[in-house]
């Protein structure tokens, strides 16, 4: 990921450039981590020993979250407001996610009460605060509506980004990509920290690691700070004036190498280490098409809308698609032809759902608390980052 690789000297760009591609990749992504969740609650038996197909779909569920880790940074990087205050900041951040997570916490709840379950304090609290992930306790960090456990991550990198785009400000712009690669190549360490400081034994699950060594590469939120800091440093670096030369049709090669290549290495490198290259580049090829003007398959309309309520899409997904199977086959007996169809049903639910949380408490709650008097960005410049998570 070296200057001279990806990029040549052009005129400063602007920061008020709209990257709606990356708008759009926000929705496929999110869609791979719905597809990914529907094989393992429809089609998966419980076994993953030699189950590749489970396998492929649990790395593609675990990977996406550094994509949009390192998409969230460099959105944010891109489209921060010169002049604005950490708290002005703080407060534009917590209306956009904090009212959604408080809904679906809440939805989350009253679901698992109606279908028999119980949600301890130890774990709702932790959950609603946002602070789950900082623990490596399985049933606390993926309690309630689990995968808001992304959040507890985010949360932390917004509270954070003040500091750290600061102190990346003061970088020399000669050496930003020289410290992109190093924090890629910090994400690819972080496995061989992870077997270093935690012991090899109980195995978590049917994994070939244990419970904390898996919490610290997935979940853990100082871990997980790396691949956001690496798109801080990409946008830094496209918005000192570099050209980006890398194209789709250079990332997507990249990724179709990187997710065999995943099945074959140790089980922890597979999470992000393998795939964080592919997924920086990726962002680099929607950035760079937006930049220049060129085709892009994730910028028409639709696909933009799609990445507006990708969000919503994310939170709701899995209440939807574990609460609505239930009723179609509790049992898990259906034929191959059902479970295709509930999948099918399923996704529009989530969508239509997605749509209404978007419309009745995203926008709503982002109005409300989310403008002030902050400086605001030029006409044209991008909105604010929607952060979506597995």
């Amino acid at each position: 990921m070296s200057g001279d690789a990806v990029a040549t000297a052009v005129p400063f760009l602007p920061s008020a450039a709209r990257l709606p591609s990356l708008t759009g990749l926000r929705f496929v992504a999110a869609f791979a981590v719905f597809a990914s969740h529907a094989y393992l609650a429809i089609w998966f038996d419980g076994v993953w020993e030699d189950n590749t197909p489970a396998m492929v779909a649990l790395i593609t569920a675990r990977s996406g979250v550094g994509f949009f880790f390192l998409l969230s940074g460099f959105v944010l990087a891109w489209s921060a407001r010169p002049g604005d205050k950490a708290v002005s900041f703080w407060r534009r951040r917590a209306a956009k996610i904090y009212p959604v997570h408080a809904a679906t916490w809440f939805v989350a709840l009253v679901l698992i009460n109606w279908t028999g379950g119980q949600v301890a304090a130890r774990q709702a609290v932790p959950n609603l605060l946002l602070v789950q992930s900082w623990t490596s306790t399985f049933d606390v960090y993926d309690s309630v509506n689990g995968v808001s456990w992304s959040l507890s991550c985010e949360a932390f990198f917004y509270l954070a980004f003040p500091l750290l785009i600061h102190l990346i400000r003061r970088i020399p712009a000669r050496m930003l990509w020289a410290c992109a690669a190093a924090a890629a190549l910090a994400v690819i360490a972080m496995p061989l920290a992870a077997t270093v400081a935690f012991s090899s034994e109980p195995k978590f699950f049917s994994f070939p690691v244990t419970l904390h060594q898996y919490w610290f590469i997935y979940t853990f939120p100082l871990t997980r700070l790396l691949e956001f800091v690496l798109g801080i440093l990409l946008a830094r670096a496209v918005l000192e004036g570099t050209r980006v030369t890398v194209r789709f049709r250079h990332a997507l090669p990249a990724l179709a190498v990187g997710y065999p290549l995943a099945l074959q290495v140790p089980f922890l490198y597979a999470i992000s280490a393998v795939l964080v290259v592919p997924m920086a580049l990726l962002v680099l090829a929607g950035a760079g098409a937006d930049i220049r003007g060129s085709r892009s398959p994730v910028r028409s309309r639709p696909m933009v809308w799609l990445g507006d309520i990708s969000f919503a899409f994310y939170m709701v997904h899995m209440l939807v698609l574990t609460h609505v199977y239930r009723l179609i086959d509790e049992e898990h007996t259906a034929s191959g032809a059902v479970r295709a169809g509930s999948a099918v049903l399923i996704f529009g639910l989530s969508l239509l759902a997605s749509w209404a949380v978007n419309v009745l408490v995203e926008r709503p709650a982002t109005r409300r608390w989310g403008s002030g008097r902050a400086v605001r960005p030029a006409a044209g410049a991008p909105r604010d980052e929607k952060p979506v998570a597995p």
